[in-house]
């Protein structure tokens, strides 16, 4: 087996036409995708703040029980 050797002219032609493939988002989508995507994170953080919470509540609750 052969190995052929890299062209990088190549290699560059085919990542710019594949560039110019990509459908770039709308300004307003952006924003409208960015502003959900940080509400979501909130969100989640907001969850696993509450529950990391409860969890060491109920940890030192049981430690003082058996201290």
């Amino acid at each position: 087996m052969k190995k052929e050797k890299f062209d990088f002219s190549s290699w560059v032609k085919a990542h710019v036409a594949e560039f110019k493939r990509i459908i770039w988002p709308s300004k307003d989508e952006l924003i409208k995708e960015t502003v959900s995507v940080i509400l979501i994170s909130l969100v989640f953080g907001a969850i696993i703040f509450g529950f990391d919470q409860i969890v060491t509540v109920a940890y030192n609750a049981l430690a003082s029980l058996l201290a």
